[in-house]
């Protein structure tokens, strides 16, 4: 394999773990938001019940399969939210931003995919730093 190659395969192989954990995380958000709005709550509630839960799993896989911790569990855990929360904003402001961007439109599907594709690396090197100290 060419060198270029080669670090290219590193750079999305170290990543895999993080994006299947964020991938289950994402799978429990949308089905308890969809249970929860389907059956007891409003979707204000239900997504805030949703995201915060699927947070505190994704902390936990992430913590078990992604990274090493190198740091104690209640400082990782209470960086790792300062991190997600600031995944939220992100993620916020580049969909309302990316609906000024002519090319785009109103391709909601795109829109939210280069949001998520941002967000994405956004919250890697984000946890990273909380529990590797890198």
């Amino acid at each position: 394999m060419k060198p270029h190659v080669r670090k290219i395969w590193r750079f999305g192989w170290k990543k895999l773990p993080f994006a299947i954990t964020g991938l289950v995380a994402t799978a429990i958000n949308y089905g308890l938001y969809l249970l929860l709005v389907d059956r007891y709550l409003p979707p204000v509630p239900a997504t805030l019940i949703a995201y915060s839960s699927s947070v505190v799993l994704n902390f936990f896989l992430q913590r078990y399969f992604v990274f090493e911790l190198r740091r104690s569990l209640r400082s990782a855990f209470a960086l790792s939210m300062l991190v997600s929360v600031g995944g939220l904003l992100l993620d916020a402001a580049l969909v309302f931003g990316l609906h000024y961007f002519p090319l785009l439109g109103d391709r909601e599907w795109l829109i939210k995919g280069v949001a998520t594709g941002v967000v994405f690396f956004y919250n890697y090197y984000g946890k990273r730093r909380v529990f590797e100290g890198r």
